[in-house]
């Protein structure tokens, strides 16, 4: 009887589990399901369909998209590349709040992720800044994140450019200042990559753009921040030189310059990016040239002959980024990671003759651990 009643038991906690497995893969295959449809919502004004790419229109998209994450966080709540895209489509929509709230749960699952970190600082300075006679002095949980996500990734820049952006839009060179030197004490500067599924369009083709639109508006918001910092560099630099402190000066405009170094030469390698980088080393050049010539510096000549190559470095950009878009439309590569290594291959040379160091592939994702779902 007793044996009876053991093998009942154990065919009763089979059965339990089965059935539990059951529900975590149903929940699993709705949380794909729903994660992917979250990102097809977002990407919709990039489809080949679309009629309207308006700001109106990617807001609108961004809205659609959001119930979609909702619902892939609800299914599998400790799924980190569902809550980074959650929170990262809320910071696009405005949703600041929001999206701080679920960076703060997100972070208590975990604290070793620099993304998270990165998006966090994003999302405090958002709303510290919505209050602008305040902002200055509701910043420090913002850089607090930005620095966070420093210590996690030492050898990356991104983290601390970023803190050193948000310092100078709220009026704190105090802090930005010491902020930038330790950037560019780091050896390279390296974009995070969301985690954003490839099957994003009706055909390999639409997929592999409207990604690119979708990664490449992230990429693009961490350049702008980087631009930022160069552009208070380069009008700190004037306001000394103006004062007749030309070392002064100069030490603004190495910094500049150094910021624009960093954004060409980070990885991945991007045409967007490279093209942002000769913008700003062009500015920086021309004022180090100014002041060199003030100085009667014999560096004037190198600053001078700099500012030629960049302007050969330009023209070479036109015209392999017309070779590059070419290649994809009639052999698109095989995968996200093909395409940024055929958009690497064509920058390699124009990135090392301005001076720079190309990167040998692109970066793996840095989102979280596993391969996204699909």
């Amino acid at each position: 009887m007793r044996a009876f009643q053991i093998a009942v038991l154990a065919t009763a906690l089979a059965v339990a589990g089965l059935a539990s497995g059951a529900r975590a893969e149903e929940a699993c295959a709705d949380g794909r399901a729903e994660f992917l449809a979250g990102w097809r919502e977002f990407a919709k004004p990039f489809s080949p369909e679309a009629k309207d790419r308006t700001l109106t229109a990617r807001q609108e998209a961004r809205l659609a998209a959001l119930p979609h994450l909702e619902a892939a966080v609800a299914a599998e709540p400790e799924n980190e590349q569902y809550r980074i895209s959650l929170a990262y489509v809320c910071l696009t929509a405005g949703r600041y709040q929001k999206a701080k709230e679920i960076l703060d749960s997100s972070l208590e699952l975990d604290r070793d992720s620099p993304m998270l970190y990165l998006l966090h600082g994003q999302a405090e300075a958002a709303l510290a800044q919505m209050e602008p006679a305040e902002a200055s002095r509701r910043i420090k949980p913002a850089l607090e994140s930005f620095e966070r996500a420093a210590r996690l990734d030492p050898e990356n820049a991104l983290p601390l450019l970023q803190a050193a952006s948000v310092a100078f839009d709220v009026a704190r060179p105090d802090l930005a200042l010491p902020l930038l030197e330790l950037a560019l004490a780091r050896e390279g500067c390296t974009r995070y990559r969301l985690p954003i599924p490839a099957e994003l369009g009706p055909d390999h083709l639409s997929s592999l753009r409207m990604w690119q639109y979708v990664q490449y508006e992230q990429w693009s918001q961490l350049i702008a921040r980087c631009d930022n910092v160069s552009k208070a560099a380069l009008r700190l630099g004037a306001e000394k030189e103006k004062l007749g402190e030309l070392e002064a000066a100069e030490r603004h405009f190495q910094q500049a310059l150094s910021v624009g170094r960093a954004v060409g030469a980070a990885r991945p390698n991007l045409y967007i990016s490279v093209n942002a980088a000769i913008n700003l080393m062009e500015d920086a050049y021309g004022n180090l040239l100014r002041v060199a010539e003030a100085r009667e510096s014999e560096e004037a000549p190198a600053w001078r002959s700099e500012l030629g190559v960049l302007q050969i470095g330009r023209g070479m950009l036109a015209g392999a980024l017309q070779g590059y878009l070419q290649r994809v439309a009639s052999s698109p590569p095989d995968s996200v990671d093909a395409l940024l290594e055929l958009e690497a291959e064509g920058l390699r040379m124009i990135i090392a003759g301005i001076g720079l160091t190309p990167a040998s592939a692109p970066e793996p994702e840095v989102a979280a651990p596993g391969d996204p779902p699909s």
